[in-house]
């Protein structure tokens, strides 16, 4: 009798063992079965940057009016593309602690002529969007940390470091010369966008972070470390505004930012597994 119920009792432990490690088999075919959740990355200059007195960027570019007739035609055209993909949600780089006036903003914002508003990719972009797809919404991510470039330069000198000051000048001087040209060019919109987001652009940008300022200042001081550690840590503070804003039901979202932040998020993004990043040149040609 006692051999009896022993080998019930064994029985049951492997009827439910069996079934646990059967239900987990579900949910594991389950969870690679579900799709990734896409994230069209749309990285670009400051549209704001064409008139001089707005540009807080380190380069002096001479930028396109994006209020121009035949700019407008383009962002139109491009705004119905991404219409078609259907993003549902669009993040944009604006301070996030400012989301209730960002609210406000966009929904009493109507326009039949985007060329006589604001000169900013918020409006001409996110809003046009947004609105051809009837969001309720547009999400702010932006979190502003410390960039002391004029420190670094500082004690990059006291440190005697004029061959990566000599570097540095070089670097921006040649950044500078592809932008202007790429603007002074006969070239689309969309092809500058392109430009804006590449791979060997993207590489570039962080390069400057990790490559140059991280070596600034003396023996002990880590003034170019800092500044580099501020970018990343900006970024990744963005980055977790967009995660935590993410829902369940969510298929595609958009972020807009200047192309520099868009370099970062595609490396944190390339680290987050059931996430994957669409570009535009896709969604433009399809």
């Amino acid at each position: 009798m006692q051999k009896l119920i022993i080998r019930i009792l064994i029985l049951t432990m492997l009827i439910s063992c069996s079934g646990k490690r059967t239900e987990q088999i579900s949910v594991e075919h389950h969870q690679s079965e579900s799709k990734p959740l896409e994230v069209l990355l749309f990285g670009t200059f400051h549209f704001a940057n064409f008139n001089p007195v707005n540009n807080g960027d380190i380069l002096i570019v001479n930028y396109r009016d994006i209020l121009n007739k035949k700019e407008q035609s383009e962002l139109e055209i491009i705004a119905e593309k991404i219409k078609t993909y259907h993003p549902d949600k669009i993040f944009v780089e604006y301070p996030y602690y400012l989301q209730n006036k960002l609210d406000s903003t966009y929904t009493s914002f109507s326009t039949k002529d985007y060329s006589k508003e604001k000169r900013n990719e918020i409006t001409q972009l996110a809003f046009r969007i947004a609105k051809k797809l009837n969001h309720k919404k547009i999400y702010a991510m932006d979190y502003r940390t410390s960039f002391r470039y004029d420190s670094l330069i500082q004690q990059m000198e006291k440190a005697k470091q004029f061959d990566l000051i000599a570097k540095d000048s070089i670097e921006l001087a040649r950044l500078e010369n592809t932008e202007n040209k790429l603007f002074a060019s006969d070239k689309p919109l969309s092809e500058i966008f392109y430009h804006y987001n590449n791979p060997k652009h993207r590489k570039e940008d962080i390069n400057w972070y990790v490559n140059l300022a991280n070596q600034g200042g003396e023996e002990g001081n880590f003034v170019g470390a800092y500044l580099a550690s501020e970018w990343y840590r900006r970024n990744l503070y963005m980055y977790s505004i967009i995660q935590k804003a993410v829902e369940k039901g969510d298929k595609r979202i958009m972020i807009l930012a200047g192309s520099s932040h868009i370099a970062m998020f595609k490396g944190f993004i390339d680290y987050t597994p059931d996430w994957k990043t669409v570009e535009l040149r896709e969604i433009i040609h399809e």
